[in-house]
């Protein structure tokens, strides 16, 4: 009686999650919906294996995701020439947020109600925020802004690499009730993060000089040192990479956990909430703050336009960005940051619903809510499964982005005595002509079966 009560109580609270908190959910990408495939914990750890046997990951193909969120199109990033059609059509600030999944290995092992799996995943993170004028300052060039004074910004960019050692361990704790938990080992690879930096553009009339200044620093970490140039006073941060800091780099560690539970109700029935990614990764070895502390000057007859091919002074925009990144050394100073930083990981929280019909169908919904200190996302997710035959596990997806986009998602498994191989992605239209894409999703893998008989 005190365990059915309990099942009551449990199957309640997931509903009122659910309903009450829309946002909370899963994934729209539809790899969590393809049970068979093992790496469908990823989306919550109380996942059990489905198959009796040992799954071990091709590497680099067993899950790779790419996820690139904008709203403008990848194109116009793409050409050699940033263009005014650009700024023409943004007509707001630009923001991109991507992120990308690599797997180096994963196994997985279900023994009676307990499946167990290891991975090992290098990890990518990425937003930005710039200002949509900066565009416009690049498509011109400077010698369109000799006689002006102008602001631009503020301009945010964070990237983050790091690799992710993770133990997932997901049992049946009561009848019908599975819990998982996924302790993580975070390795920062690489990581950058310029906050709300500024320029300003300023015209000296009297000795005819255009005047860059620009304001902010920046803090970034990796395989770099600092290269000192004392006739003219300048420092630098340069590449420094060994072989030994991608395969023995076990230092800038961090740690996190996922945690998951699933619950039927009913036979029929699954209620399913997951968090993701609560933790930190911890900054200190070769870490910098560069700040910007000195101005970049044109000489009026050194100024160069960038809209007209057939005009005098003409540069590339590519031209252009290229000459101004190699002056930031000359405008900058480099300072070691003993005590470290503290990056937080992107939070996920998932919760779903599904209910299986008598024709092997299921129906159902689910939500995924991501967020950062700088950008979060929302799907929610109507979906419809259904298996043909013993092989081949269909998905399909009707996906609402941040409450505002409507994408069509597919996903696929087949799995053979050997080998299986799985695809998905939660916006198919946009891959037929991704250049033009905005919100493009792709997640693929080969997974190979060893019986354990």
């Amino acid at each position: 009686m005190k365990d059915s009560f309990a099942k009551k109580k449990i199957s309640f609270l997931l509903v009122f999650i659910s309903l009450c908190f829309p946002a909370f959910s899963q994934d729209g990408n539809p790899l969590q919906f393809l049970r068979n495939v093992s790496q469908a914990s990823r989306l919550n750890p109380s996942y059990q294996n489905s198959s009796d046997k040992f799954i071990v990951g091709l590497p680099l193909l067993a899950g790779t995701t790419l996820n690139w969120e904008s709203n403008f199109e990848l194109q116009n990033i793409a050409t050699d020439n940033i263009t005014s059609e650009f700024y023409k059509a943004l007509k707001e600030p630009g923001q991109t947020y991507t992120t990308a999944n690599l797997p180096a290995l994963f196994l997985s092992l279900k023994r009676k109600s307990a499946t167990l799996s290891f991975s090992i995943s290098e990890k990518i993170i990425g937003s930005t925020n710039f200002d949509e004028e900066a565009i416009n300052f690049i498509a011109k060039g400077l010698l369109p802004y000799y006689g002006k004074n102008e602001n631009f910004g503020p301009f945010y960019f964070s990237s983050q690499y790091y690799r992710e050692i993770a133990f997932t361990y997901s049992t049946e704790i009561v009848q019908k009730l599975y819990i998982g938990a996924r302790p993580k080992i975070l390795f920062s690879k690489f990581y950058v993060d310029f906050d709300n930096a500024y320029f300003q553009v300023e015209t000296m009339q009297e000795s005819e000089t255009l005047v860059i200044h620009p304001e902010g620093n920046y803090s970034v970490s990796g395989p770099l040192k600092v290269i000192t140039n004392e006739e003219k006073q300048y420092e630098a941060l340069k590449p420094d990479v060994r072989p030994g800091d991608y395969f023995f780099g076990f230092r800038n560690m961090g740690a996190g956990i996922d945690l998951g539970l699933s619950y039927h109700p009913t036979k029929e029935s699954e209620l399913s909430l997951s968090v993701l990614d609560i933790g930190f990764t911890r900054l200190k070895h070769r870490t910098y703050k560069v700040e910007f502390s000195k101005s970049l000057y044109y000489q009026k007859e050194d100024l160069y336009q960038s809209n007209d091919p057939q005009a005098p002074n003409y540069w590339t925009p590519t031209e252009a960005l290229t000459a101004f990144t190699d002056s930031l050394p000359y405008i900058s100073s480099v300072n070691n940051t003993h005590n470290g930083l503290t990056e937080m990981l992107p939070v996920q929280i998932n919760a779903s619903f599904k209910y299986q019909l008598p024709n092997k169908v299921q129906l159902g919904f689910s939500n995924h809510f991501t967020h950062t200190k700088s950008h979060s996302e929302n799907f929610l997710s109507g979906f419809i499964h259904t298996t043909i035959g013993l092989n081949f596990e269909l998905v399909g997806t009707l996906n609402v982005y941040n409450f505002e986009r409507l994408f069509p998602g597919i996903g696929a498994s087949y799995t053979g005595q050997s080998v299986q191989y799985f695809i998905s992605t939660n916006n198919f239209l946009e891959l037929v002509q991704p250049s033009t894409a905005k919100n493009l999703n792709l997640c693929f893998g080969v997974n190979f079966l060893f019986s354990t008989d």
